[in-house]
């Protein structure tokens, strides 16, 4: 039953995260506050369960299992040239991110900078921005995982290893 509630838990993560992305119709926000609802009475969890996280995200998971390499696990030898467009997008998104993390609102953060990584990869501060929306979360496993990235993007920055400890 723990890992029924887990995948539940994560399912759940993974609704908050696009209710958060703020691109879907209000009928469509909802249909998922509603499936939400289900979700957590179903499997008696919530939220505030962050002892119920796992390491990776869902689209993670995902990812890994169709076989797409998701893109914080590029290597350094891949060499990243994001247009001028998307450096802006990805500003403005890391933007966003930091905005809702002042707000407290940190599965909302961790998606706009997990858009930002998206964008543009070879930026060690935005893996190191959503490392601290995965720390507020309880993903810890995560956390460090983005911390490693952002010091193999740029090994000097302190923040990063900082941040990890």
């Amino acid at each position: 039953m723990a890992d029924q509630k887990r995948l539940a838990f994560s399912i759940i993560q993974f609704l908050h995260s696009q209710l958060q992305g703020g691109s879907m119709s209000p009928d469509a926000q909802e249909s998922l506050e509603v499936a939400i609802q289900c979700l957590e009475t179903a499997f008696g969890v919530s939220m505030e369960d962050q002892s119920l996280a796992v390491s990776q995200t869902l689209p993670e998971i995902f990812e890994a299992v169709v076989g797409k390499e998701p893109e914080h696990s590029r290597t350094n030898s891949e060499p990243v040239t994001p247009s001028e467009d998307d450096v802006a997008e990805a500003e403005r998104l890391k933007t966003e991110g930091n905005d809702q993390m002042k707000a407290e609102n940190f599965e909302a953060a961790v998606s706009f900078y997990g858009k930002a990584i998206e964008l543009n990869p070879a930026n060690a501060v935005y893996f190191c921005n959503r490392a601290a929306a995965y720390s507020k979360l309880g993903n810890y496993a995560g956390a460090v995982r983005d911390c490693e990235r952002a010091i193999g993007i740029d090994p000097s920055y302190s923040k990063a290893y900082g941040r990890m400890g």
